[in-house]
């Protein structure tokens, strides 16, 4: 084995919405009715139902949210959470919900816990994993964004926070992932487990089973919804792991920063959905979030945030009411960009080792790290983590672009903190008779 070593390496249409998914209101082609849908609401914890029949109502409402939830909008349409905006430290981050948990993503840093092992319910975060199932199969080609769902009964009649599909009707796949993340819909959990899987239990099987290869060892999902289950726990520093997970997804993102929209159902109806997670539109730099809620559970929110190169993660489970969980996660998420800072040490893009190659047509490949790798270190210090390079002295063929083929570590006052793979960026098959002839003629030529 082969080892390097090196010091550091440069390297609103007419009112038709529901507030914080907790309410869901239709218009039709002639008029506008309220269809009822009497879930929990984001403002101060309540659980309130209203009809909304025009935009002046609907506005109103979202005004007096804002001003209960301690939001400030500006003029300019933007807004700032006055609720832990200063920069805090470490031992200042103050937290009343049962369980809390902040790390940083592109170090995998852990940063703030509290009970962060503890189970608990944790009501709609549960769609975290679903959606990184369906994340999942979109990868592997077994669905598509464009197919066509067809929704069962038993997904029509879910309870709790919904998007109130039709019966017997299509909808996109597309359209029923934007209103989980939108919306928290629990019919389309539903609609969409019965068509990857057949069945709502054999999904919750693979989410399990993701979760056991992410190490989430203090998890057991019960449904694809989060609604109460007395088999269905997890903590805050799992859901943190699930997060981190589907964060790097290619299809995370594309509907997680959508404030309100109206669904068209096949029928002509449209139910208009808001946002459950109020940092989408008030939190700087926001990427994403899931809330949760039930009697059970308490307040629950998992939540993202991108400022240059620093992505915290902030999860908060039984929160007392809804105001204290973006509050504590605002808390937590600001703690980590006014303290922190993430350097580059690791790039995917540059060629960290040359390995030889025995029994192929090349003799040698260019290795890469499969990703990129930061340091968090607090704003002013300056110590550098060492990099050590292992690869075999040479590599049998064939092998695959994805392949591990030597890895790097990085050491922080002599502990190993971080194993990254070293891969090729070709595919290197076996050579075969005629291979090794044309080889041995090459060499003697160029002789």
């Amino acid at each position: 084995m082969k080892k390097l070593f090196v010091s550091s390496l440069a390297l609103l249409s007419c009112g038709v919405f529901a507030v914080a998914g907790g309410m869901g209101f239709e218009k039709c082609p002639d008029k506008c009715k309220r269809r009822e849908a009497e879930t929990t609401s984001a403002v101060s914890g309540s659980v309130m139902s209203a009809s909304l029949t025009d935009f002046a109502k609907a506005r109103a409402l979202v005004k007096s949210f804002e001003k209960k939830e301690n939001i400030e909008v500006k003029d300019n349409n933007t807004a700032t959470e006055v609720s832990g905006a200063t920069t805090k430290t470490e031992k200042e981050i103050e937290i009343t919900s049962k369980s809390a948990f902040l790390m940083e993503a592109n170090s995998g840093r852990v940063l703030f816990q509290k009970d962060a092992d503890k189970r608990l319910p944790i009501a709609s975060m549960v769609k975290v994993a679903t959606l990184a199932v369906i994340y999942d199969a979109l990868d592997t080609g077994e669905i598509t964004l464009d197919q066509m769902v067809m929704v069962s009964q038993n997904a029509s009649g879910m309870g709790g926070s919904q998007a109130f599909l039709d019966f017997n009707s299509e909808y996109s796949l597309d359209e029923l992932i934007k209103s989980i993340i939108v919306a928290s819909a629990n019919d389309s959990c539903v609609a969409l487990a019965e068509t990857i899987a057949g069945s709502e239990t054999e999904f919750v099987d693979r989410m399990n089973a993701l979760a056991e290869k992410l190490g989430m060892t203090n998890t057991n999902f019960a449904n694809v919804t989060g609604l109460p289950a007395p088999d269905g726990y997890s903590t805050a520093s799992d859901i943190a792991k699930m997060y981190s997970y589907i964060m790097r997804s290619e299809h995370y993102g594309k509907h997680e920063m959508t404030w309100m929209y109206d669904l068209q159902h096949p029928s002509g109806r449209v139910t208009g959905l808001t946002n459950t997670n109020k940092h989408a539109r008030f939190f700087d730099g926001c990427t994403g979030g899931k809330t949760g809620f039930t009697s059970e559970s308490g307040h629950c929110l998992a939540v993202s945030a991108t400022r240059g190169a620093l992505k915290p993660i902030a999860v908060v489970i039984g929160a007392p009411d809804s105001k204290t969980r973006f509050a504590e996660t605002a808390n937590m998420m600001n703690y980590v960009f006014g303290a922190y800072k993430n350097e580059l040490v690791v790039s995917k893009d540059v060629v960290l080792a040359t390995a030889k190659v025995k029994g192929a047509m090349v003799d040698s490949v260019e290795l890469f790290a499969k990703h990129d790798f930061y340091d968090l270190v607090k704003k002013g210090d300056k110590g550098k983590p060492e990099i050590k390079i292992e690869v075999a002295d040479k590599i049998n063929a064939p092998f695959a672009k994805c392949d591990a083929l030597g890895k790097v570590m990085i050491v922080r006052e002599g502990k190993v903190v971080a194993e990254i793979e070293l891969v090729s960026r070709v595919d290197v098959q076996k050579l075969g008779y005629w291979g090794s002839v044309q080889k041995v003629v090459g060499k003697s030529k160029v002789a």
